[in-house]
């Protein structure tokens, strides 16, 4: 109940178009009603009393009843549908900004085609309800009691004949709802289980291609439809017979009408034309009945959407900003982190009391085993996450202390994955920055040593590039997100591992870049390839979470600890030999 509550308050901005299509269906309704009555006297004075002057004003009556009714109808139609249409496209852009406001740690718990599935399929099921029964809910209740008014006016013995049947029916919908709602819970979370394996294997797809796994992934993707066939199923064949056991329950009192009702009109203590419209009106008032079991179906389909949608609604982003967050220094300033340590929700610690110093204009590297923590630091930097203890300081100033888009304005970001946006190379170039010039966006490409790659492409800086980047080289690749963090100038630049993945040729042309990005700005350099960074002001050794040496590259192979290690061997696996 409470998510239907929440469904209905949804709909308060919408008051005047929900307002208008309930007072045309009222309007429907009310004219609904109305036929027997036509129908009774043309039985009982036309036809059996013989006056026939009466036809055609009757006739014409009639005529402008339906005419009536099927003009509201078409207003109802028009305004709900387009109310269903507004609603759903309001909802879905307060769920996408809302989905923007929360943590990575959010999405790092959750597979993406899942989240996708609440803000398409189960928004399309929450559309249902507001389109098919917001109106009607309300209607068929004021139509089944002004049918029942009617039928006590008409003959009140026969109309407590025809709610023999109501508390049956009552008693099965509370038991229907009881049973149905688990099973359309279910039938939502199959179908967000198809949409996250369908996500991750079109994505996967090469991967997939790479080992011929083919088969098992069908297998397993035909798997997940057969949970949500069953499900889907289980659904039917509970609302299949639901339905139609109601609909005979309703007959039942329809029957009992014509059984007494017969037996009055052979009595003389009822006319023939009084017994149609009762007829008339005994299916009408079981029409609503009818009605509100469907409409209860999607109500329930609905709330088990709604549940969904809510619980992404009601996430709280980890990470919020003060209210009175402090300017970001105008001039550059010191980056500390000052006994810091970290973990994931879902893992380990991965931090332990790490204290480091990037003066302005530095560059610092950071360099150790995978698992060390190095990518932690990069994340902690732009503030994707908060430090469990300790804190990081810009000019002396903890971070939680900025704006969390004033402070990423000031930061660059090159990850070692990178990724491109399906388009073209201009506006994945542009996308940090859309108002930049020609010129900006053509300088920042030559820093990246990406512009004469870029015009030999067909279309060059116009060049649909394909999901992801597909269509380019992992160098190529780098160089675009080098040139894009250039393009917004920023004073902090972080590079997490930004030649691990590409061959000698595409390293020593981002290293000739990384020589002019860096120049002048303050990085923090994750390095794989230790030659790399051998020009780095302070290169920075991690071993399971914690700093264990730091200083340049000459002090480090000097004090033949982790760092010259691990330079020593990658330079004998190269066959370089030692420095």
């Amino acid at each position: 109940m409470q998510t239907f509550l929440r469904l209905v308050r949804h709909l308060r901005p919408y008051w005047r178009q929900v307002t208008l299509g309930v007072v045309a269906m009222i309007g429907v309704t009310l004219l609904r009603l109305v036929p027997p009555i036509f129908h009774k006297y043309i039985i009982d004075e036309v036809i059996t009393n013989r006056v026939v002057s009466r036809l055609p004003l009757l006739v014409g009556g009639l005529v402008a009843v339906y005419a009536g009714e099927h003009l509201l109808s078409a207003v109802r139609l028009y305004v709900m549908h387009v109310l269903g249409e507004e609603f759903i496209l309001d909802l879905r852009i307060r769920l996408y900004h809302h989905l923007q406001k929360l943590s990575l740690g959010y999405f790092e718990t959750r597979q993406t085609g899942e989240i996708m599935s609440r803000i398409t399929n189960d928004v399309n099921a929450v559309e249902r309800f507001v389109t098919h029964s917001s109106d009607h809910l309300l209607v068929d209740v004021l139509r089944l009691i002004g049918t029942a008014v009617i039928l006590l006016l008409l003959n009140w013995k026969l109309a407590l004949i025809t709610l023999i049947p109501a508390p049956v029916l009552v008693v099965a919908m509370r038991y229907f709802n009881t049973r149905v709602r688990p099973v359309y819970r279910a039938v939502r979370e199959r179908l967000a289980d198809i949409n996250a394996r369908l996500q991750d294997n079109i994505s996967g797809i090469r991967v997939i291609k790479a080992f011929g796994q083919e088969e098992r992934e069908l297998a397993r993707f035909t798997d997940e439809s057969r949970g949500y066939y069953l499900a889907r199923v289980r659904g039917i064949r509970m609302w299949s017979t639901f339905f139609p056991g109601m609909g005979f329950v309703a007959s039942i009192g329809s029957v009992l009408v014509i059984l007494v009702g017969t037996q009055m009109v052979l009595a003389g203590t009822l006319t023939i034309g009084g017994l149609v419209a009762f007829v008339a009106y005994v299916a009408s008032f079981y029409e609503p009945i009818n009605n509100l079991t469907q409409i209860d179906n999607i109500v329930q389909q609905a709330i088990a959407a709604g549940t969904r949608v809510f619980e992404l609604v009601d996430a709280e982003p980890d990470l919020e900003d003060v209210p009175d967050a402090t300017p970001f220094p105008t001039q550059p300033a010191p980056i500390a982190f000052e006994h810091v340590s970290f973990r994931y929700t879902t893992g380990d610690q991965v931090l332990r009391d790490v204290s480091f110093r990037i003066e302005p204009g530095q560059v610092v590297a950071l360099v150790g085993p995978s698992g060390a923590g190095k990518t932690s630091i990069a994340r902690l930097l732009p503030r994707f996450y908060d430090p469990n203890q300790g804190r990081i300081t810009i000019g002396g100033i903890d971070l939680r202390r900025f704006r969390r888009a004033a402070l990423r304005w000031q930061i660059g970001v090159v990850l070692q994955d990178t990724f491109l946006f399906s388009g073209t190379v201009r506006e994945n170039l542009m996308y940090g920055r859309p108002d930049a010039t020609e010129e900006k966006m053509v300088a920042a490409a030559r820093t990246a040593y990406a512009h004469d790659f870029i015009l030999a492409l067909p279309g060059g800086y116009d060049t649909e590039i394909g999901e992801r980047g597909v269509k380019l080289s992992g160098g190529q690749r780098q160089r675009i997100a080098l040139a894009r963090a250039v393009l917004t100038n920023p004073r902090i630049l972080i590079l997490d591992e930004p030649t691990s993945v590409v061959d000698a040729e595409a390293e020593y042309l981002i290293q000739q870049a990384l020589e002019q990005v860096l120049a002048g700005r303050t990085a923090l350099v994750i390095a794989h390839r230790l030659s790399t960074i051998r020009n780095a002001d302070k290169i920075i050794a991690l071993e399971d979470g914690r700093i264990v040496e730091a200083g340049n590259h000459d002090e480090l192979l000097s004090r033949q600890g982790l760092y010259s290690q691990m330079y020593r061997r990658q330079h004998a696996l190269a066959g370089i030999g030692q420095d």
